[in-house]
């Protein structure tokens, strides 16, 4: 099958070279037509209703006519070869000379002629409004021969300037048309993957929904629901999540829906794929999502390496301890874990612990992963609860987030079927901080559009000093701060310094001289009331960073 092509040639001469070029493209049928700007509007808009499949134009005319037709339209580029043969052709006339025309022309004219010293003025326009006054000018500067498009000439003509039109060669217009073949191969293939999509759907039991970014449905298929079930307003207020969230149906039924982001050409939609629970489940803050590949984790250090370790050889047990301080990627580990276990399949939850006490029911059999935190907060008596509730919930597997072995818990902690993996802070994990920054950078530079894309020595060896009390958590909140900072490609070590240096003060920010005023107890008073600030009350931390027992401490705080 031929391509259909319409080739509008802003100039003349343009669509006489298409036409010695024609015998050299079998496998297209090319129809030739002259219009320049405004003039090539009417051609392109006629174009899709006679069948062709691309349109081939050049410059402003191109940019004009891709505006008002669904056709692709391919601009025949100028090269590197038509501007050297109108610089050799303007040079043999004399006076000062100038190129004007849109940044198509320009961008390469300028290029060129600083590589080769050419004593030319390069002036781009961006409307074609703008043309006549800026020669205008140039004539006025003495200016005598003047070079562009189709525009360009006409208005140096008018004001009896020499004009020198650019024209693109037959080396531009056979790289068009192996565009336009590649275009349509790609445009054959899409179409052949849209066909097949659409068979497929019309065979899936899924209940989906689509929205676009102005989240009004463009696509809806219901089977086992049916839209007067579910309220869209629940999955517009998610629109923004990528997790996957539960709704609640007006019969007390459960509805999973996971949203995917697709791109279709330079449009983004949002898909739910809806699927109705089997069994009781409530959610409040508790979120539900699915791990459909594992986690990035970096372990290039020793104590890391052990660690990742240290979790693949417990994929058998049944319920997990993750120890460690805060910030030190616990959910990360857990993430990982339910992935190696349950290869993306089911659903992971995650959840204080207060929260799932006062809003977990039941599980159902899609939840294959509870993921808890906050344990430490918790009462003995909650505490005596979860674990009666781990015990009783055998079906899946729990989690626990924890900052150290709390002795209520040593039922769960050191049951055979428990596996404690201990997770190193980032002070002991020196190795990884490079890793670590490049990822995060990588990261900030894909989602945030930063940037920086590399690291400094400098700055490495900066983040590898620094103790890290916050962990991989204000690591990565550091390499953020830098990098939105960093204007150039390359992070390197004396904003990093700065903000290291920031964090170093602060630190010592809320100690003046009243600070020591007072009594030895009120002074002591002091550092435990900062200390429990740093901690976010934990007592028993704040009670181990001081050399004393909790009870001790509490003490001290009523005197």
């Amino acid at each position: 099958m031929k391509i259909k092509v319409l080739f509008i040639a802003p100039y003349t001469a343009m669509s006489y070279l298409m036409e010695d070029f024609r015998s050299e493209i079998d496998d297209i049928e090319v129809d030739v037509k002259v219009g320049n700007l405004e003039a090539a509007i009417p051609i392109a808009k006629r174009a899709e209703r006679e069948g062709y499949d691309v349109i081939v134009s050049r410059g402003g005319t191109a940019k004009l006519i891709a505006d008002v037709t669904n056709l692709p339209v391919i601009d025949v580029h100028i090269s590197g070869y038509d501007m050297l043969r109108v610089l050799t052709l303007a040079n043999q006339f004399p006076g000062k000379k100038a190129i004007v025309g849109f940044s198509n022309i320009t961008i390469g004219a300028k290029t060129i002629t600083d590589i080769l010293e050419i004593p030319i003025d390069v002036y781009t326009v961006e409307k074609a409004e703008e043309v006549e006054p800026l020669i205008l000018n140039l004539k006025k500067e003495e200016f005598t021969v003047i070079m562009g498009d189709v525009v360009t000439v006409n208005v140096a003509d008018k004001f009896g300037l020499e004009g020198i039109l650019i024209q693109s060669g037959r080396e531009a217009i056979f790289d068009a048309f192996q565009r336009v073949r590649s275009l349509f191969d790609f445009i054959q293939k899409i179409q052949a993957e849209v066909s097949l999509l659409k068979s497929l759907l019309d065979k899936t039991d899924s209940d989906l929904v689509v929205f676009n970014t102005n989240q009004e449905v463009v696509f809806q298929q219901w089977h086992s629901l049916s839209p007067s079930e579910v309220r869209l307003e629940q999955l517009l207020a998610s629109f923004d999540e990528e997790t996957t969230v539960l709704l609640h149906l007006d019969d007390n039924e459960k509805v999973t829906a996971t949203p995917s982001r697709i791109l279709a050409g330079e449009n983004e939609y949002t898909v739910f794929a809806l699927s109705k629970l089997r069994r009781a489940y409530t959610v409040n803050k508790i979120k539900a999502d699915t791990v459909q590949q594992p986690p990035m984790i970096i372990r290039e250090s020793e104590s890391m390496a052990f660690c990742l370790a240290q979790a693949e050889a417990n994929l058998d047990k049944h319920n997990w301890a993750l120890i460690g301080e805060k910030g030190t990627g616990k959910e990360l580990l857990a993430r990982f874990i339910h992935y190696q276990k349950f290869q993306g399949r089911g659903l992971f939850v995650k959840g204080s612990a207060t929260e799932i006490l006062s809003d977990f029911e039941a599980t159902d059999q899609e939840i294959r992963t509870i993921f808890i935190y906050g344990v430490e907060q918790l009462t003995e008596k909650d505490l005596l609860t979860l674990m009666k509730l781990i015990q009783r919930t055998a079906q899946v597997i729990f989690i626990l987030s924890l900052e150290e072995e709390h002795a209520s818990i040593q039922s769960f902690l050191f049951h055979p079927f428990t596996a404690r993996v201990y997770i190193p802070p980032l002070r002991e994990r020196q190795k990884d901080i490079r890793a670590l920054a490049a990822y995060f950078i990588a990261d900030f530079h894909r989602e945030k559009g930063t940037t920086p894309i590399k690291i400094k020595d400098e700055a490495v060896h900066l983040l590898e000093q620094y103790s890290w009390p916050g962990n991989v958590k204000e690591l990565k909140a550091l390499i953020q701060d830098a990098v939105l900072l960093e204007k150039r490609d390359v992070l390197d070590g004396k904003i990093v310094e700065h903000l290291l240096n920031k964090k170093t003060a602060s630190k010592y920010e809320k100690i003046d001289e009243s600070f020591l005023q007072g009594t030895l107890e009120d002074i002591e008073k002091r550092i435990i009331h900062i200390l429990l600030e740093e901690e976010d009350g934990n007592q028993t931390k704040v009670a181990k960073r001081l050399g004393i027992n909790r009870s001790t401490l509490w003490r001290k705080l009523k005197n």
